[in-house]
C-alpha cells in the first residue's frame, strides 16, 4: 500500500499566457476520461459568457434555476451549506435532478495559503480495485437512501446502488455520499436501506473510512486562475472548510 501510485491531477501548463478556448473541449474531456481530473494552468482569464459559450458549443450543458453556471462563494444570507465558508462532505453532483458526465472549474479568488477551502476529490475506481474481497461482497449487497429539503436548486428523495458501472470505462464506480448533519444548513439524510439506524450508521462510517485513505485522495489547493475538469462518474467531491472571510470564488459549469 505505501507503494501505490497517489491520485494526483494530469496537468496542462499553458505557454506563453494561451487562451483556453483554443484546445477543443473534447479532447480535453476524453483526457478526463483517462485521468479523472484535468488541471489547466497559466491560461489566460475567461470572463463568465466567455467560458460559457466555449462549453455550450461544443458540448450539451446541465441548466439549473439559476442557468447553466453556478458562482460559488460565500452568501450573506445562505440557504445552503454550499454558500457559506464550511466543509462539504464527500458526495456527487446531480443526485437528485441529473447527473452531470462532466465538472468545470474556474477559480476567480483563491483562499490564501494556509486558510483552507480545498477541493477534496476520491477516485472510487480506485476504492473498488483495492478493497478486500470480504468489503467488496458486502458493498454489492448495499443500496442507499438519501433525503434532502429542497431549499436551494436541489432536493428531494432517491435511491441509489453503492456499486455502479462507469459508461464509458466500464470500471466499477461508487455511488456513495457522507451524511449531511443537522448542524448543516440543508441536511441531506443519508440510510442503507434494510438495515438499523445502528447497523447504517457504522456502515456509512466505514464506507466514508475506505473513500478517505489518502491513496484514493486528492486534495486541490485553488490558485488564481485555475481551470479545472473532473470526472462526475468516478469522483466523489467535497470541501475542506476555510477561514471566515478568507476569499474564495469559483465558478462551476456541469456538462451532461
Amino acid at each position: 500500500m505505501n507503494n501505490a501510485k497517489l491520485f494526483t491531477p494530469y496537468l496542462i501548463q499553458a505557454e506563453t499566457n494561451a487562451n483556453l478556448t483554443a484546445l477543443p473541449l473534447k479532447k480535453l474531456l476524453d483526457q478526463v476520461t483517462h485521468h479523472k481530473i484535468v488541471l489547466l494552468r497559466g491560461f489566460k482569464p475567461l470572463e463568465r459568457d466567455a467560458l460559457l459559450n466555449y462549453c455550450q458549443s461544443q458540448a450539451q450543458l446541465l441548466s439549473w434555476d439559476f442557468g447553466p453556471v453556478m458562482e460559488m462563494k460565500v452568501d450573506k444570507q445562505p440557504k445552503n451549506y454550499l454558500f457559506t465558508e464550511g466543509d462539504v462532505p464527500l458526495h456527487w453532483d446531480g443526485a437528485f435532478h441529473q447527473e452531470p458526465r462532466f465538472l468545470f472549474f474556474n477559480c476567480l479568488q483563491a483562499p490564501k495559503v494556509g486558510n483552507g477551502g480545498e477541493t477534496v476529490f476520491v477516485n472510487t475506481e480506485t476504492v473498488w480495485k483495492t478493497a478486500s474481497e470480504s468489503q467488496k461482497n458486502e458493498w454489492q449487497h448495499y443500496s442507499l437512501s438519501f433525503h434532502t429539503e429542497k431549499l436551494a436548486h436541489y432536493g428531494g428523495a432517491i435511491t441509489r446502488h453503492l456499486i455502479n458501472i462507469h459508461p464509458d470505462t466500464k470500471q466499477v464506480i461508487l455511488r456513495f455520499a457522507e451524511p449531511v448533519g443537522e448542524d448543516y444548513l440543508n441536511p441531506v439524510h443519508v440510510k442503507i436501506i434494510g438495515k438499523s439506524e445502528d447497523e447504517s450508521h457504522a456502515i456509512l462510517s466505514s464506507l466514508s473510512q475506505s473513500m478517505r485513505i489518502p491513496q484514493h485522495l486528492y486534495q486541490h489547493e485553488w490558485q488564481e486562475g485555475d481551470f479545472l475538469l473532473a470526472d462526475n462518474f468516478s469522483l466523489l467531491h467535497g470541501r475542506n472548510s476555510f477561514h471566515y472571510h478568507s476569499p474564495r470564488h469559483l465558478r462551476r459549469i456541469q456538462i451532461l
